[in-house]
């Protein structure tokens, strides 16, 4: 406390401060009680000691479970609100396709034959092709959705991490990071291409949707681990990020189990 360098400050609760700062004051009134009444304050001068020991006991069981009064709720309720506000437009983009994809006249290049491929063929496939780049985009760019600083980490930068940070042996070098990366993209684009065909041709539906939150939540714990160098945090949110992948591979399951396998190398790495 500025000015009081002699009372002790407790960072962990309100409550605990308030006691830290009571409990001396207690105490020297009960000397000051025995020195004053004799034998009869010596008693009382006991009686209130063995309060304030108990008192002391309560009010650090008490501290112990507390939450800490130094956490940046701030900081907590805005990481939040922008994982909300993230899926809130994805959400909304894939409400728009559902909408406007239909009414896009594929079936016109069913009068082109090329490559000796059958022109009826040709709609099929276009649409096809177009929601594999849409979902490969969406693995590899859905972060510019989100309000956040949600850069990635650069080659040069992990190398520098590497050397400035003690990492486990069994880590991959850095190097190895953007062709797994590109892969398992292609992978969850493919898996949520056979979603999307199983499902009728929908894009806002709840297999879909859970893998784009899925998506949501781990730009935001990159802005946590990259950017803001929220290690503890990162490490804590972590337990959504595995747990809603692990939740989006088993909603493809459901619904293709071919979908479901070629999303899983996603949920190992």
């Amino acid at each position: 406390v500025r000015g009081r360098p002699s009372v002790p400050l407790c960072r962990r609760t309100v409550a605990a401060r308030c006691y830290q700062t009571r409990a001396p004051l207690n105490l020297s009134r009960s000397l000051s009680r025995t020195q004053a009444d004799g034998v009869g304050g010596v008693t009382r001068g006991a009686g209130a000691g063995g309060r304030a020991q108990a008192k002391q006991k309560r009010g650090a069981a008490f501290a112990t479970k507390a939450i800490p009064d130094d956490v940046d709720w701030v900081a907590v309720r805005g990481y939040l609100y922008a994982t909300v506000i993230q899926f809130g437009l994805i959400a909304a983009t894939l409400r728009a396709l559902d909408f406007v994809f239909p009414k896009i006249a594929f079936e016109a290049l069913g009068k082109i034959t090329l490559f000796g491929v059958d022109a009826a063929a040709w709609p099929a496939k276009a649409k096809s092709v177009a929601v594999f780049f849409f979902f490969l985009f969406m693995s590899l760019r859905s972060r510019i959705f989100s309000p956040l600083d949600n850069r990635r980490p650069t080659l040069s930068s992990e190398t520098k991490e590497m050397q400035e940070r003690k990492r486990p042996g069994w880590m991959p070098p850095p190097l190895a990071f953007p062709i797994i990366w590109s892969t398992i993209a292609i992978l969850r684009a493919t898996s949520s291409l056979l979603v999307w065909k199983a499902l009728g041709g929908k894009f806002l539906v709840a297999p879909l949707t859970v893998f784009l939150g899925h998506l949501c939540i781990g730009d935001t714990w990159n802005s946590i681990n990259n950017v803001d160098k929220e290690y503890g945090v990162a490490t804590l949110s972590m337990l959504f990020v595995v747990s809603s992948v692990y939740v989006s591979c088993y909603g493809y399951f459901q619904v293709s189990k071919q979908a479901g396998l070629v999303l899983l190398p996603s949920c190992i790495w």
